[in-house]
């Protein structure tokens, strides 16, 4: 008897998942067997969070034994960048310097506060942040022709401050 029930009940658990649980708890507890029966079907998501969890968007709190510090963090993913960087830049046609040149072009008197290539999707560009005291853009550069494909004002600080005043 014992033997068909619990060979019901996994038969049972690989058909019905949900079902499944409550067959062979039941099993268990009647029959004192000390197979571990994991409860957990579904992941867990925020509306089952606990209400004194620590951020909304957080799901798991997690902290393994080493801690590493941000600085050597910083440094890892600047040296994954710059892989990344190394690895792309024999597809692109012109480089760093000539798109850096392009974006000034376009925005005389500005400066480029950072410049990386990158890929959308299986595009390849130059994404540059050109700023001046009052005024900032984001500008993308084909790598390959050197066109500009991008040029959108970013919100600074100056637009945010006055965007409810009327000027």
């Amino acid at each position: 008897m014992k033997k068909w029930l619990m060979a019901t009940s996994m038969t049972a658990m690989l058909t019905f998942a949900p079902m499944s649980t409550v067959l062979a708890q039941s099993a268990c507890q009647h029959n004192s067997c000390k197979q571990h029966i994991h409860q957990t079907l579904y992941p867990i998501n925020a509306a089952m969070q606990p209400a004194d969890a620590p951020e909304p968007g957080r799901r798991f709190e997690i902290q393994s034994s080493v801690q590493v510090p941000r600085d050597a963090l910083r440094q890892a993913f600047e040296a994954s960048q710059k892989a990344y960087t190394e690895k792309l830049q024999k597809f692109a046609k012109i480089s760093a310097a000539q798109a850096q040149k392009v974006v000034i072009s376009e925005h005389p008197g500005m400066k480029v506060a950072e410049l990386q290539l990158r890929n959308i999707r299986t595009s390849l560009v130059y994404m540059a942040i050109i700023e001046d005291d009052e005024d900032k853009y984001l500008v993308v550069v084909d790598a390959g022709n050197g066109k500009i494909l991008m040029d959108k004002p970013l919100p600074t600080h100056h637009t945010k401050v006055f965007a409810g005043s009327g000027e």
